[in-house]
């Protein structure tokens, strides 16, 4: 049977839930291992927490008792990593280790400088992608990231290991994908299809609004200068902060379909000088 999940606001709401899922697993004759259950919450993580079950003659053990995942613990949900502390170590270790992976299978290989950069585009940046579909880094991470297949790409081409990536894409004939543009175009294509979609409006609003409202800006940030909040720790692993900031570096625009209601906006817990505080 495929795993599944469930999602409550509160205990009594997963309660309600795992009495349903436990009556339907008597009716199918399924036996679930509890010792494999995953337990995430956000109001008492790194604890175990007691389940009561709704007394019912298809349920047998009424009490289920699991442990919640610490704060930095990541979890798989959808084919995306999370974590609650919202630190994307786990996706960067992920990703340094499949980059590794894949230059040690192709190093010792017969392979031409041609067939590794293919490799490399065509392969190696599609799953980076994936996996990098909530999480934004920026481009020296990146850079750090694919260094070990650079490094493969330089030996196959005959170039030395000191030899600078500008100096690698010019000399090479063949075309090698800037990984930094590609995950930056990725994100920057998903955010606008929200801010477009019309069953996205709500969530867009908030998305922005939210934004806004955390910077205490009086414009939208889509308008403004946001090198100014960089030294905002909480904001490094923001993903539609990113999105803007290392756009914006590229003077690529934002063009929004709705302007952001300034009665969600709250008082910044930050004092920091707002650059540009007029919409386009």
């Amino acid at each position: 049977m495929d795993d599944s999940t469930l999602i409550a606001s509160s205990k009594t709401g997963i309660e309600d839930r795992l009495s349903i899922t436990a009556e339907f697993y008597t009716l199918n004759n399924v036996q679930a291992n509890s010792a494999k259950y995953v337990l995430l919450s956000s109001s008492s993580p790194s604890s175990r927490i007691v389940f009561n079950l709704s007394p019912s003659s298809l349920v047998f053990n009424l009490s289920l008792s699991l442990p919640s995942l610490f704060l930095n613990t990541s979890f798989h949900f959808l084919g995306v990593w999370f974590s609650l502390s919202t630190s994307p170590q786990f996706v960067l270790k992920q990703a340094r280790s499949m980059v590794k992976d894949m230059a040690a299978l192709l190093n010792p290989k017969k392979l031409l400088a041609q067939h590794v950069a293919y490799l490399y585009n065509a392969v190696l940046l599609p799953r980076l992608e994936f996996r990098f579909q909530t999480t934004l880094f920026s481009e020296n991470t990146v850079q750090s990231i694919i260094t070990p297949m650079f490094s493969v790409i330089r030996r196959k081409a005959g170039l030395a290991a000191t030899t600078p990536l500008a100096l690698l894409f010019l000399k090479l004939p063949f075309s090698i994908q800037n990984a930094f543009y590609r995950f930056l175009s990725s994100h920057v294509a998903s955010w606008q299809k929200i801010f477009t979609h019309p069953d996205f409006k709500e969530f867009a609003n908030y998305a922005i609004s939210y934004l806004q409202g955390f910077l205490g800006a009086k414009s939208c940030p889509t308008t403004i200068n946001l090198e100014p909040w960089l030294q905002i720790v909480s904001l490094r692993t923001h993903t539609l902060f990113n999105a803007l900031l290392f756009s914006s570096r590229l003077n690529i625009t934002w063009s929004l379909s709705f302007r952001p209601p300034r009665r969600d906006l709250h008082r910044s817990k930050y004092n920091i000088p707002v650059i540009n505080q007029s919409y386009n």
